[in-house]
């Protein structure tokens, strides 16, 4: 299968990767492979706090310019952290690349961190951290990620805590950046009607100006897992449960095995097997998902779901028997390739995204050092058989290895 991305690793170690489509627009992201995973104890959540301070001023831009920058040509200009990853992305039309390209280099390698900025920008993360505080389907989340890796940075919520953000100065951001934003871990990611040749010109001219050239620290050693069953109370009328155990590494060979089952319990569709048991059914909840996340050298399984306190041993149960089913006898042939042909249907239907594609790209090259074509996706998941996915269910959703956390 010919591979539809173009790489490009510049005289410095950046890499570059193309996706070429007929769009009139282009949307290209700097991903830098820093994130929670790689805080220190006393920097927990300040790779989402350099995130936002970042667009605080560098040494040619004011915060206004930089606000400005992109939107007076109806383009966007943003940002994301999570466990492994920092992204600076834009959304621009083809006219304005350069423009787009130039102003996310500024940002992500001439940012100065003003302390006045600093300070004001830790209220806005504050309250941010509030918000989520009163959303219980990002606490229990949280929670379920902290027990998970317990004592592992990769399982700290992203936003860190009032206390720690409160202590961040620009000697503590510029600590992480240049221990964090290394060459060998930058990758910038384009999808749109751009040329090669001109991309490779465009990111000579901006890229290699940045010389970071550290080596990147090995990744924290995970610790041993131990199921656990935590239970807490809450305001709520509904009950809120996640159901979880830790699961594979981004590289391991069972992580598209694991994926399809994950779309088969709890995909986004009415068809999934715990949608019809507990919705269509049982009428006890109005959504329930299971997703599956691969990190760097482990990953975690979760089933997450709201119902009514009253129904919430009965759920459950009825989870546990849909885990059970797949233990117990191996899927067969025709269910098999009903669910590979919804899978691989929704990959070509999410494959239109082309955010979604420039980040998934980024992110490919950063954490397995190559790319996937949808269609490289497909023929890995049209080879599973019931075999591959009876092991891997009772690896995986064996009982007595999950965790519980319940809000009641």
């Amino acid at each position: 299968m010919k591979n539809e991305h173009e790489i490009i690793t510049l005289r410095n170690g950046i890499r570059v990767v193309l996706q070429q489509t007929q769009s009139n627009a282009v949307y290209c992201g700097l991903a830098i492979g820093a994130g929670t995973a790689h805080e220190l104890e006393h920097e927990h959540g300040i790779a989402h706090f350099i995130e936002h301070v970042l667009f605080k001023g560098t040494k040619k831009r004011s915060a206004r310019d930089i606000c400005y920058g992109l939107e007076h040509d109806g383009g966007e200009l943003n940002a994301f952290t999570d466990r492994e990853s920092t992204v600076v992305y834009s959304v621009v039309q083809n006219s304005q690349f350069e423009k787009a390209l130039e102003i996310m280099c500024d940002l992500v390698f001439n940012s100065t961190f003003p302390e006045a900025e600093l300070d004001r920008e830790k209220g806005v993360i504050i309250s941010e951290i509030n918000s989520s505080g009163c959303n219980l389907s990002e606490v229990i989340y949280d929670k379920s990620m902290q027990f998970l890796f317990k004592g592992n940075a990769i399982g700290r919520p992203v936003l860190g805590t009032k206390k720690s953000v409160k202590s961040f100065t620009s000697t503590d951001v510029r600590a992480f950046i240049k221990r964090n934003y290394i060459n060998q871990k930058i990758v910038l990611s384009v999808v749109g009607n751009i040329d090669i040749d001109r991309l490779n010109i465009l990111s000579n001219k901006y890229l290699m100006k940045y010389n970071n050239s550290a080596i990147a620290a090995q990744y924290e050693q995970i610790n041993n897992y131990k199921p656990f069953k935590k239970e807490f109370e809450s305001d709520s009328a509904q009950a809120f449960c996640m159901i979880s155990n830790r699961a594979y590494c981004v590289n391991d060979s069972r992580s598209t095995g694991l994926s399809l089952l994950a779309n088969m319990l709890g995909g986004p569709v009415f068809s999934s097997l715990l949608n019809i048991s507990l919705r269509e059914q049982n009428g006890l909840v109005y959504d329930i998902s299971a997703n599956y996340e691969a990190f760097a050298n482990s990953g975690v399984f979760q089933i997450y779901f709201e119902t009514a306190k009253k129904d919430l041993k009965k759920s459950i149960k009825l989870v546990l028997i849909e885990l059970e089913n797949l233990c117990s006898k191996k899927i067969k042939k025709a269910d098999l390739d009903y669910a590979k042909r919804r899978f691989t249907g929704q990959l070509t239907i999410q494959n239109e995204n082309s955010e979604q594609r420039m980040t998934d790209n980024a992110k490919m090259l950063l954490l397995l050092n190559k790319t996937e074509t949808t269609d490289m996706q497909k023929a890995k998941i049209n080879a599973l058989t019931p075999d591959d996915l009876y092991l891997i269910a009772n690896d995986i959703f064996v009982e007595n290895r999950l965790s519980f956390i319940t809000y009641s």
